[in-house]
């Protein structure tokens, strides 16, 4: 995605830049165009049968790039002034830069057919994999939420390749078309911005939803947990080992059987353990107790902890705060603290930043307000 994003941008640059350094910047990157199509299949593949690893032959993937990066290296040590006279023809309204042969190993025409041909090869063989990796031997996992928005995510991936492939072929057309660069931004102008979007909106979709990264679950055995283990994670004296004995079954074999989902249950102890310890200490109370601050004091990454409170405890993290939180204000009013602090001082000492809000969250989990509750 980084170098798919990278290639939108030399284009941008390329065909609305009015910036002679922009430009010849932009020329000398060409090349990483040749990974997008290798590393997409990469990762397509590893997603699908859980293994990134490359054997030998598949670095014959990377022959395109290093071929056209090896081409582009004696333009790389062209002079500056050189680059900006190449950036002006660019700028031009005759644009072609086929008699400058920035790359000696492939020539300018030879270059864009490529481009075309391998968006194609890829698009392919992504479909190919999608078609060979069929579903898994067992089949509760299909019916896992994660599994299901991997597969999805699988489908929408090559569908979006496939949808640039066909565009940047137009685009091509209109390019190999129209020589000079008004007439072609006029005409392609609509394939070019809808690529762009495109390219936008598939790194959109794993901003949006980071569960993609996980990958599909797959059934994992787990030996038992060793001493070595437990010694090196201990939350308020709560050993993660401890915690996951909780779960384990007493098979034959000794062996700790994941569920069929994300995360394991050894896991799930770690973070149940962890969210204990901000019980136990109280740290809910703080007004400043937020999804980051766990994630940086556990050193749990923040969107495994949503992940957690979402999918497998089913509640939001403010919810389960305001479970909390609101607990404690029951607690307090029980005691008689109404009788010297007001509502306002009691929501602040609860942890809430304001006394409307504790207000509606007290409501929302009780069915009443403070002051009915109090009556």
């Amino acid at each position: 995605m980084f170098f798919a994003s990278l290639y939108v941008l030399e284009n941008f640059i390329f065909f609305y830049s009015i910036s002679l350094f922009r430009i010849a910047f932009a020329t000398t990157i060409h090349a990483f165009f040749y990974l997008i199509g290798p590393l997409a299949f990469f990762y397509l593949r590893s997603v699908l049968r859980d293994n990134s690893k490359l054997s030998k032959i598949d670095y014959l993937h990377f022959a395109l790039f290093v071929i056209c990066l090896l081409g582009y290296i004696p333009y790389f040590f062209t002079s500056w002034d050189y680059k900006l006279i190449v950036a002006q023809n660019i700028m031009s309204e005759n644009w072609d830069i086929a008699p400058f042969h920035l790359n000696k190993i492939f020539p300018h025409q030879v270059d864009q057919v490529l481009n075309v041909l391998n968006t194609y090869f890829y698009t392919i063989s992504l479909w190919y994999l999608i078609r060979h990796y069929k579903k898994p031997a067992n089949r509760s996992i299909i019916h896992t939420k994660q599994y299901k928005l991997i597969r999805n995510w699988v489908l929408i991936f090559a569908s979006i390749y496939t949808v640039i492939t066909i565009n940047f072929t137009i685009a091509m057309a209109h390019l190999w078309l129209y020589d000079d660069k008004s007439i072609f931004l006029e005409r392609a102008n609509g394939a070019l911005l809808f690529a762009s979007l495109v390219y936008v909106g598939m790194n959109m979709v794993v901003m949006f939803s980071p569960h993609i990264m996980y990958g599909l679950p797959i059934d994992l055995t787990l030996k038992p947990l060793g001493s070595g283990f437990a010694e090196k994670v201990e939350i308020d004296h709560i050993k993660v080992n401890e915690a996951a004995f909780l779960i384990q079954d007493d098979s034959k074999d000794s062996i700790l059987k994941s569920e069929l989902q994300l995360f394991t249950p050894v896991y799930k102890a770690t973070i149940d353990a962890a969210l204990d310890s901000c019980i136990n200490q109280q740290t809910f109370l703080s007004i400043d107790f937020k999804l980051a601050q766990i994630s940086n004091d556990l050193g749990i990454p923040a969107h495994h902890l949503t992940y957690f409170f979402n999918d497998i405890k089913k509640i939001s993290f403010s919810d389960w705060r305001n479970s909390l939180r609101v607990e404690y204000a029951k607690g307090l009013i029980n005691q008689g603290k109404t009788n010297t602090i007001t509502l306002k001082a009691l929501s602040l000492q609860c942890g809430f930043a304001s006394q409307s809000t504790f207000i509606r969250a007290f409501k929302n989990i009780t069915g009443k307000s403070p002051s009915h509750y109090l009556k």
